[in-house]
């Protein structure tokens, strides 16, 4: 993520409609606050993940981990990034979403099949597969010392700000400025970003683009500004499935077995449906989406 101008021609919110917690924290308070938050559900996954890495708790760790790395973008370019987080932390996540990807797509891959009534043995193969790499990963979190990793990051999300702060006081920046107005063009410059590519998405990679592209608007919104919204959940949701079904064809049509043949006339049914359901979305995403309120004593609402 290119970090944006902090021009305040970008905001589409007064800031006196901002609420209070956004306009009256410090913007590195803040990112801090947040970072811990998304730590304690990492401690959580990855503790649960270590022990048995299921289908589900595969999934919840994916989740996590892609909400951190979402917000890790905004903290990298605010100055955040070290050698050493590097070093002892960024490298190990790279490597741990990897893994999970890898692991992730096995077993979307069996779900997407059964439910196309692939031929069992091209399944059967599959779920041997998925053991492998699971055993594979189960010894790869023991070797890594989860606990150990969570420490480090940990010593660093508590210790980082306070180094940040004194750069900045001695190149005369400030971390003062309000979260809302230095968060504000980050959010801006990641919808234009999905506005682009819902604009012109139509090849498989270019849709599955879309869906990442969506996917980091959703969980800035949610991490930093709290907002969920429900046309970029379903929007989101609808590019999965596809991406999904497209990479299952793949598969079997790699297999080159004639049984497969019902199968893939299935998913190319499911895709056209899908295609048709997502047109009513790419116009109406919900850009401008932010949080205010009409005074102080008023409950949060959306804008």
């Amino acid at each position: 993520m290119t970090k944006p101008s902090n021009n305040n021609n970008h905001l589409l919110v007064a800031e006196s409609a901002v609420p209070p917690h956004l306009a009256g924290s410090p913007w590195l308070m803040f990112e801090q606050q947040t970072a811990l938050l998304i730590y304690d559900d990492l401690s959580r996954t990855l503790r649960r993940l270590s022990k048995k890495p299921s289908a589900d708790r595969v999934h919840e760790a994916r989740v996590v981990l892609r909400r951190w790395d979402c917000i890790w973008h905004v903290l990298e370019e605010d100055g955040w990034l070290s050698k050493q987080y590097w070093r002892q932390v960024g490298k190990e996540f790279r490597e741990i979403r990897h893994m999970l990807g890898t692991l992730r797509d096995c077993d979307v891959n069996i779900e997407v099949a059964e439910s196309l009534s692939a031929p069992q043995e091209i399944i059967e193969n599959w779920l041997i597969e998925r053991k492998q790499i699971a055993r594979k990963t189960k010894k790869r979190l023991k070797n890594l010392n989860v606990e150990k990793l969570l420490k480090r990051m940990s010593e660093f999300l508590l210790k980082r700000p306070e180094k940040l702060r004194h750069d900045f006081e001695s190149n005369g920046a400030s971390g003062t400025d309000s979260a809302y107005t230095h968060l504000e063009p980050f959010i801006k410059a990641q919808e234009q970003i999905a506005h682009d590519l819902a604009s012109t998405a139509k090849k498989p990679e270019e849709l599955h683009a879309l869906r990442l592209g969506l996917k980091t608007w959703r969980y800035l919104l949610a991490e930093f500004y709290g907002l969920t919204n429900l046309q970029l959940v379903r929007a989101q949701q609808i590019l999965g499935k596809l991406n999904d079904l497209h990479r299952v064809a793949v598969l079997l049509e790699a297999t080159k077995s004639p049984l497969a043949n019902e199968s893939l006339s299935k998913s190319n049914q499911q895709r056209e449906k899908l295609l048709d359901d997502f047109t009513q979305f790419r116009e109406s995403l919900p850009y401008g989406l932010r949080p205010s309120i009409s005074s102080l004593g008023d409950t949060l609402k959306t804008n």
